[in-house]
C-alpha cells in the first residue's frame, strides 16, 4: 500500500483514502468516481492537480488512454508526479480493480453506492 503523498496531507480522506480535490462531494460524502466539473474546470484552467488540488510543478503526469493519445489531449486534468503512484495504487479506475468498483446494489442510485434522498 502506497503511504499518502505528503501534498495530499490537507486533503480530506474518506476510508482512509486520499479523496482527489476533483471528486464529488455530496452531503458531506466522498463520491469516488465521480467529478466535480467546476473543479475538474478550475484544475485544467489553473495547472492544479486533480488529486491534491495544488499548482502542478514544472514536471507533471497526464492519465490518458490510447485514443486520447491519437487525440493529442487527455479529458483530466494532470497529477503531481508524487500523486499518480498513490492514485494508481489505489483507485479501482486505474488498478484494474474497477469492476468491483462499479458493481453496487441495484436500489442504491447515489454515486457513492449509498441511497440518497437529495434528487439533485
Amino acid at each position: 500500500m502506497h503511504p499518502i503523498p505528503q501534498r495530499c496531507a490537507r486533503q480530506p480522506l474518506a476510508g482512509g483514502l486520499v479523496v482527489p480535490w476533483v471528486s464529488v462531494i455530496h452531503g458531506g460524502h466522498a463520491a469516488f468516481g465521480s467529478l466535480d466539473a467546476e473543479r475538474a474546470r478550475t484544475a485544467f484552467l489553473h495547472r492544479l492537480c486533480q488529486i491534491c488540488g495544488q499548482h502542478l510543478d514544472e514536471r507533471c503526469l497526464l492519465i490518458a488512454r490510447p485514443a486520447d493519445v491519437t487525440q493529442g489531449c487527455s479529458p483530466e486534468p494532470a497529477l503531481q508526479p508524487e500523486c499518480l503512484p498513490y492514485a494508481a495504487a489505489h483507485c479501482p479506475m486505474l488498478n484494474g480493480t474497477a469492476t468491483q468498483y462499479r458493481q453496487r446494489p441495484v436500489q442504491a442510485s447515489h454515486p457513492a453506492g449509498r441511497p440518497c434522498t437529495d434528487p439533485s
